[in-house]
């Protein structure tokens, strides 16, 4: 029969107790937030009223441009 031996755990690091995602959470930055804001305002007024907006599909690829920048910055 084989035996199995575990190795001792290595002492609990400062700021243990949170959560794996707890620790590597990036704080909100609020110029990131306005961006995605303003980004969404543009694709909804390009809904609403398409000749007083008439880029505002754009607004789409900066929302998805920072979020997923922001998505990636957190996981990575």
């Amino acid at each position: 029969m084989t035996s199995t031996t575990t190795l001792p755990r290595p002492p609990a690091a400062a700021g243990s107790d949170r959560t794996p995602r707890e620790r590597r959470a990036v704080p909100a930055r609020r110029d990131i937030q306005v961006l995605r804001a303003v980004a969404v305002a543009a694709v909804v007024v390009f809904h609403a009223w398409p000749q007083a907006l008439p880029g505002g599909y754009v607004g789409v690829d900066v929302f998805f441009v920072v979020s997923g920048s922001c998505s990636c910055r957190a996981t990575c």
